[in-house]
């Protein structure tokens, strides 16, 4: 007998369940030609079919970035879909105010220079080529209260640091144990031997301002820099929050002009500051820091705003997507679809099948039903592919539906196997599996779902079409901003439903 795999039968009654596992095991024939009849229950079949997918790629923007635990800055080219550019806007923070020495506790302190630093852990594009930035003042501070997206345009400032570059391969030197018995005698105390080791430095440094240091140092002039270290250094006026607000608004990070090569993704759990490096008179020759920080403590009530705006100049046909009604085809030779984070790419999923499952439910159990999304081979070489997704309900015009939930308005995501669907919250997860770099696929239990869909019990109008998107949109939990995508063999994309129909 073919029992098809993974699939989980259910009956009209339990004595018809247990009668037919008896006769299943004790014996190999097809259990559709057994013509058990049990009082009070009619013969059932059990079989699979894969219902074809036709898919296609949309666009559902803004997405949302205020506040998101990474920015991104830079700008990367992709030969099928366009150029993407990437800025970050922050406001500035004065650290430990009245906790640290600062540059007015000493006799004339003199400026050195000024580095903007960010910690990245991810880069899109080439980081053989060194990064090219403008850094900017903000007209405005960002507004506690105000809302900020991927599509947000603020006013810029004055520009205080044009074409900033710096490398993202620097390394830095560090020592460690390196396990020998041997003691060593380091400032005046027995330590044990280390060795020194160079490990990566994943920081991007851009010099806003450097006074100049032989030939090989040259001058780096900054009024703006200049100014806001006299205020620091003021001996009548403590420098505080407000007094840096009045001198620089916020600090924007753009890429310059001429760059093209990559998208660097800052981490606010890493560094991010505004380091003025200074000297003292009578000190050595040891420059003296002094931080202002930006984007960092992401989550904590004190965290200065920071949001990342993202354009891209799609390529034809993806331009059309301007108009969100409207969707992209897969073509040949590729014949893929995308889905794409930070971008607001979607995959459609439109299932013509499910209406002979609708005409045809009386007397129909859903046994299981499987979505499989399999990505197109060797597709994630500069943008990772995301590690899971979700599927949301769209209408005819690519809008998401909505439904209320404990009277706010709630997008439809589909819920979990067991889940009521008429709720939110918990929501169904597509599984990531990564079997190799031909055999990268997404797998989505959509039992439960697809009964609530045939039997029209969804609390809301049936979607006209699906959507498979990377992350839960509007959650406190979908604070990680990549630009993590998914290319779709869209030709392969199924629905696989194991069911059984009372005859």
């Amino acid at each position: 007998m073919n029992w098809p795999a993974n699939s989980a039968f259910r009956f009209a009654s339990v004595s018809f369940f247990s009668a037919t596992l008896l006769f299943t095991a004790a014996s190999c024939e097809d259990p559709n030609d057994l013509g058990v009849e049990l009082p009070g229950a009619a013969p059932i079949n059990a079989e699979y079919r894969d219902f074809p997918v036709t898919a296609s790629t949309v666009l559902q923007t803004p997405v949302e970035t205020l506040n998101s635990s990474h920015f991104l800055v830079g700008r990367v080219q992709d030969t099928k879909l366009g150029t993407t550019t990437a800025k970050a806007f922050a406001n500035l923070r004065v650290i430990s105010a009245g906790t640290v020495l600062t540059p007015s506790q000493y006799t004339n302190p003199t400026l050195d220079s000024v580095v903007v630093v960010a910690g990245f852990d991810q880069v899109y594009g080439s980081s053989a080529q060194p990064v090219s930035f403008d850094i900017y003042d903000l007209a405005s501070s960002l507004d506690d209260r105000g809302t900020y997206n991927s599509t947000t345009t603020i006013p810029l400032g004055s520009l205080i640091g044009g074409e900033r570059t710096s490398s993202l391969n620097r390394t830095r030197i560090e020592l460690r144990p390196n396990g020998l018995r041997a003691k060593i005698l380091v400032n005046g105390a027995v330590v044990d031997s280390v060795s020194s080791v160079a490990v990566a430095d994943a920081t991007v440094r851009l010099t806003l301002y450097r006074k100049a240091a032989g030939a090989t140092l040259p001058e780096i002039p900054s009024a703006f820099a200049q100014s806001v270290f006299t205020a620091i250094k003021d001996k009548n006026t403590p420098f505080t929050q407000a007094v840096l607000t009045s001198l620089w608004k916020g600090i924007a990070l753009v890429p310059s002009t001429t760059f093209l090569g990559s998208v660097v993704r800052f981490s606010r759990a890493l560094e991010n500051r505004v380091i003025f490096y200074y000297h003292v008179d009578g000190s050595d020759t040891t420059p003296v820091p002094y931080l202002l920080s930006f984007s960092n403590s992401a989550g904590t009530a004190n965290a200065p705003r920071v949001f990342t705006q993202l354009n891209t100049a799609f390529r034809a046909p993806f331009d059309q997507l301007a108009d969100g009604t409207k969707s992209v085809a897969p073509s040949a030779p590729d014949q893929v679809v995308y889905m794409q984070e930070g971008l607001g790419l979607g995959t459609k999923l439109e299932i013509p099948g499910l209406a002979e499952l609708i005409n045809n439910r009386q007397g129909l159990a859903i046994n299981r039903a499987e979505l499989l999304v399999p990505l197109k081979p060797n597709t994630s070489l500069v943008f990772p592919a995301p590690k899971q997704a979700f599927l949301y309900e769209l209408d005819a015009n690519n809008k998401i539906l909505q439904r209320i939930v404990n009277i706010s308005p709630v997008e439809r995501i589909v819920q979990a196997d067991g889940a009521n669907q008429q709720g939110a919250g918990i929501n169904a997860t597509a599984t990531f599996y990564d079997l190799g770099p031909a055999n990268k696929y997404y797998s989505l239990n959509l039992t439960g779902y697809l009964q609530s869909y045939v039997y029209d019990i969804l609390g809301g109008e049936r979607p006209a079409a699906l959507m498979l998107y990377p992350v839960v949109r509007y959650s406190p939990q979908s604070v990680n901003l990549t630009l993590n995508r998914a290319v779709l063999d869209a030709p392969n994309i199924k629905l696989r439903v194991y069911f059984s129909k009372l005859r």
